[in-house]
């Protein structure tokens, strides 16, 4: 199984730096966006599924998925989406009692014998209380599905999680990205059970996920600027049970975003 978390930073704006291409060329099983940044007649039009036909040519390049739109009610910002080649059985649009919000933040997709949470957990610098209140929400929301279910949990969390994954610690200790209590609450999430996929595979590797604008400078551009910051904020975590076999995680310097997409291979394990 092959599965990609990507925060695209706008669909719209994706689309026109040539995401679909990339899309129809990748043979993956689940895609899991983050921040659409887009309605769901937008989403549609690009993707299927609706009436609008802004971008008609590409929905016959889409009809092997199933779609689930989660837009959210504010224009332009959040919202996630996951295109699946299996129908899911059953779709949360939120965490049921644990957390509801306008902005369409966590969408749930349960397949035959795994649950996959696509997650956009808030940035912390303008709202650190309300993002702490989503991540102890999420904590407590794949607590409840991993009794009963092998969890994949993918998204844009916004936490750097070890000094191995952003690349100016100390200048970053006091920022939200970094701050301790972030940090400890991506921890809890991982002693529920969970494993960093990347990070189980790659231990000493420093790869990352988010770069800031200067980082994409030309190198001899970048002596003129001090912020060329990185972070590995991106993460695909499942369950430690041992149902599936981790194969592979790779994080491609792709340029839709300014974000990278985290592809994750899983094998199923007909041992257990």
């Amino acid at each position: 199984m092959k599965l990609v978390s990507y925060n695209i930073n706008g669909v719209r704006s994706a689309y026109k730096k040539g995401l679909i291409e990339w899309i129809k060329n990748s043979d993956v099983d689940i895609f899991c966006f983050q921040e659409v940044r887009a309605n769901e007649e937008v989403c549609q039009s690009i993707f299927g599924g609706g009436q609008l036909n802004f971008f008609s040519e590409q929905k016959s390049k889409f009809d092997d998925y199933f779609k689930i739109y989660n837009c959210g009610n504010i224009p332009g910002y959040a919202g996630t989406m996951i295109m699946s080649r299996e129908e899911p059985k059953k779709v949360l649009y939120d965490m049921g009692d644990l957390w509801k919000d306008n902005e369409g933040r966590t969408t749930t997709a349960f397949f035959g014998d795994f649950v996959v949470v696509n997650a956009y957990i808030p940035n912390g610098s303008n709202r650190l209380d309300f993002k702490m209140a989503y991540l102890d929400a999420l904590t407590k929301h794949l607590e409840r599905l991993k009794k009963e279910n092998t969890v994949i949990c993918v998204g844009d969390f916004n936490i750097a999680h070890n000094e191995i994954d952003l690349t100016h610690p100390k200048q970053c200790a006091s920022k939200s990205v970094f701050l301790p209590i972030e940090r400890k609450a991506f921890e809890k999430i991982l002693n529920l059970g969970f494993l960093d996929v990347f990070r189980t595979l790659y231990p000493e590797k420093r790869e990352y996920s988010w770069r800031s604008y200067s980082s994409r400078l030309p190198e001899e551009m970048q002596k003129y600027t001090k912020n060329f910051y990185k972070y590995r904020i991106d993460y695909c975590i499942i369950s430690n049970d041992k149902r599936y076999i981790l194969k592979d995680c790779q994080m491609p310097d792709l340029p839709y975003s300014d974000h990278l997409p985290v592809i994750s291979l899983f094998q199923k394990n007909n041992k257990k």
